[in-house]
């Protein structure tokens, strides 16, 4: 009996019950195949570019100062850029022509900056009339400039401040490359005028902890050689009338005592020395 059991129990084993991890099996390697071609048609520079500019934003409780991050003009122009090709189109970004706006911002302040090469800023106006020229017909264009770089005077000179959240990730010195077209029409300005040049790293008060960056006074100080680095490498900014540094959190133009202080304090300030 007990030959009999065994035999019809092997009788009752079904041949072809491979078949079922064998079709699991290609069925995983079907979907892992369409992912690979679905990521391969992606524009992976755009899409790193838009991610970018949402770092820092550590969520809906500190989105109140988020004015800034949503007019990055890298991103309209990747996102235009790759619009257009998928479209067959121009070139043409929506909306914008056939440049961007800041395209269309730096334009005029390269050509106002080779009438006035060699000129010496004395004055805010003066500064301000170099970024924003033509204001009555290129408005909007000089509204895509003003919520990244802001302009004040004092006793050091003329000076253009880019906020850590434009230039910077939360604790970090390298600069985001979705800030390099303003940059570039920054170095237009400062390449055409002739005063010397003293780029400043500052930040909060709030102690340094990171293991790349002793203090504040550290991080401040790469910051601006980075900047510094930026300008002359990239840019071609004479060194002669380069000077770099960094004020830690002893130069805060607001209080400490708040976040949104505490965000306007980190900072990089390049200053025009009048001559």
């Amino acid at each position: 009996m007990n030959k009999q059991d065994k035999g019809g129990s092997e009788g009752d084993l079904d041949p072809t019950a491979w078949m079922v991890t064998f079709g699991d099996l290609l069925m995983l390697l079907l979907t892992f195949f369409v992912m690979l071609l679905s990521m391969s048609s992606m524009d992976i520079k755009m899409l790193q570019t838009a991610f970018s500019i949402f770092q820092g934003i550590g969520g809906t409780l500190e989105m109140s100062d988020a004015s800034e991050v949503s007019s990055s003009p890298e991103v309209v122009k990747e996102a235009g850029t790759s619009a257009s090709r998928q479209e067959g189109g121009s070139g043409a970004v929506q909306g914008g022509g056939s440049q961007s706006e800041l395209d269309v911002l730096k334009d005029r302040v390269e050509q106002l900056a080779m009438k006035r090469q060699g000129s010496s800023v004395k004055s805010l106006e003066m500064l301000e009339e170099f970024f924003f020229p033509d204001t009555d017909v290129g408005g909007s264009e000089a509204e895509v400039v003003k919520p990244m770089l802001q302009f004040s005077e004092d006793e050091r000179g003329v000076v253009i401040t880019l906020g850590e959240r434009i230039l910077f990730d939360p604790g970090e010195a390298e600069i985001k490359p979705g800030v390099y077209p303003i940059l570039e029409l920054l170095a237009v300005v400062l390449g055409a005028v002739s005063n010397e040049l003293l780029v400043m790293g500052h930040t909060d008060n709030v102690p340094e902890r990171s293991k790349r960056y002793r203090s504040n006074w550290d991080l401040a100080l790469h910051r601006a050689l980075n900047v510094h680095a930026y300008l002359l490498t990239q840019e071609g900014v004479s060194p002669e009338r380069l000077g770099v540094g960094g004020y830690g959190d002893v130069r805060p133009i607001f209080p400490n005592d708040t976040e949104e202080g505490r965000a306007k304090n980190r900072r990089v300030e390049i200053i025009l020395k009048k001559t």
